[in-house]
């Protein structure tokens, strides 16, 4: 999900455009933002691409870009447990 902020859009680099460049978009930019839902999706979307990689069907080269793509999927699953910001209760 983009909260598009044009100072810290890394898709506009080059252009002067005023609005998020889907095509563009950089895994690195701080405009990211995702739920816990997002997050369990990216897990999902991993283990489906990592059964991908080590079935029968897919030869040897082309199961290494599933793969890869599910290791950079676990990635950012693992970022956003780790940065995500958490709900406390206020001190009573």
């Amino acid at each position: 999900m983009c909260v598009y902020n044009r100072d810290r859009a890394l898709c506009h680099r080059l252009d002067a455009t005023d609005a998020p460049r889907q095509d563009r978009c950089q895994p690195s930019c701080a405009n990211i933002t995702r739920t816990d839902h997002h997050a369990a999706g990216l897990l999902a979307l991993s283990e489906a691409l990592e059964k991908q990689s080590v079935s029968e069907v897919l030869p040897g080269p082309l199961a290494d870009r599933p793969a890869r793509r599910a290791g950079q999927l676990r990635e950012l699953a693992s970022r956003h447990e780790r940065d995500r910001t958490r709900h406390q209760e206020p001190p009573a």
